[in-house]
């Protein structure tokens, strides 16, 4: 019987958001195996305390937010100090870092001084031209400077290294980090909260015309959605739902593109609604333009249209493009092809079932939580000496 692990698990972003949907998940899967662990994110309700629960066998605190919107996440004061003083005060077999920020490192370098080993896990390219951090403003200029230092060094620094894919793999060996303690595991697909909706019955739930062309995007980030919304003012009667918050700048955006009227945003959705609304659509989109950030990811969005059973239209980029090339789940598309690939599956329905029923295959297995556990847990045992 393998060994059961204390494992504490540091992610910078508020509950439900962000890296939560890859830290979470992985840390239910491993509690469910028996080892112990414990998971700190942000509170999106508490400003000046912390609050304990348990959720699927998880451990789960959600720590003050004060400060944790300033100069970006995860510098809240009150929220790095309960976090160390976790790490230091309990003994832990693995912290697992999820990215760079200082909530989600600090700790864990503190957790060290009591024999932990660090994983630092890399979900996203933050620092540099094009990264997650190259923009324009920032309330303290020196966060930037120091978060891009600190993204690679912090990697450097860690017994091992877990990225989300091949690119940031890559980027952390030539980094001089060594092959063996790096490697690379995407996040699993959520199979068990998304499922097949067919089109018909997922349209007379929303109210929604059984005829008209949907096509769909998912997700909190709504980046690069100019690429979709000149391809819909070429498709005459075809609306794009966005799944997700309401955006203000993707209205003046669609405006500014002339397609207002064919924009569907539907709200924030909990899982629970989610596999109904993806069901009404067709197919999805994924549009990226080509800068580290987005060649450097793997977005969960892809595989919440893989759970949907629908196929996917998304720009030649990153491991997306290499994920759409091994499985026929979908169509590769430059900027000026949206339009033509969209075209051509709303024109091919028994084309769009098959690379559907593809993707679901492939959400079921490639990105299965359970196999890919397998490899986080082995990765595990393999820093600690073997000792399972």
């Amino acid at each position: 019987m393998s060994r059961k692990l204390r494992l504490l698990f540091l992610n910078h972003n508020y509950r439900d958001e962000g890296t939560y949907y890859r830290a979470m998940p992985m840390a239910e899967h491993l509690a469910a195996r028996g080892h112990r662990v414990t998971l700190l994110t942000v509170s999106r309700a508490q400003r000046w305390r912390a609050t304990w629960s348990v959720v699927n066998g998880v451990k789960l605190g959600e720590m003050p937010n004060l400060g944790q919107d300033s100069s970006g996440e995860g510098y809240g004061p009150l929220d790095n100090l309960y976090r160390i003083a976790e790490a230091i005060n309990w003994r832990f077999d693995i912290i697992h870092a999820f990215d760079h920020k200082p909530n989600a490192t600090f700790a864990a370098f503190a957790g060290r001084l009591r024999g932990a080993k660090i994983v630092a896990d890399w979900a996203d390219w933050w620092g540099g031209p094009g990264g997650i951090n190259d923009v324009p403003r920032r309330r303290v200029p020196a966060v930037g400077v120091f978060e891009r230092w600190w993204e690679e060094e912090s990697k450097r620094r860690a017994d091992g290294v877990i990225a989300i894919s091949s690119v940031l793999r890559d980027r952390a060996i030539s980094l001089g980090c060594p092959a063996e303690r790096v490697t690379y595991i995407p996040t699993g697909a959520a199979i068990d909260k998304i499922h097949p909706v067919p089109a018909a019955q997922a349209r007379q739930a929303l109210n929604l015309p059984p005829e008209q062309p949907i096509a769909g995007f998912v997700g909190i980030g709504q980046g690069d959605l100019e690429i979709v919304f000149r391809a819909i003012r070429q498709l005459d009667g075809v609306r794009l739902a966005i799944v997700g918050p309401k955006n203000d700048r993707v209205n003046v955006l669609a405006q500014q593109a002339g397609v207002a009227d064919r924009i569907w945003q539907t709200g924030f959705l909990d899982y629970g609604k989610f596999s109904t609304y993806l069901g009404a659509c067709d197919l999805f989109v994924l549009p990226l333009t080509d800068r580290a950030a987005n060649r450097g990811r793997l977005p969960n969005k892809l595989l919440d249209y893989f759970c949907a059973g629908r196929p996917t239209v998304a720009s030649p980029i990153g491991d997306v493009k290499t994920i759409l090339d091994r499985y026929e789940v979908g169509v590769i598309a430059r900027d000026d092809e949206f339009a033509a690939s969209i075209s051509a599956l709303l024109g091919d329905p028994a084309r769009r079932q098959r690379l559907g029923a593809n993707a679901r295959t492939v959400a079921e297995t490639a990105f299965a939580w359970p196999a890919l556990i397998d490899q986080v847990e082995a990765f595990y045992f393999s820093l600690l000496g073997g000792r399972a």
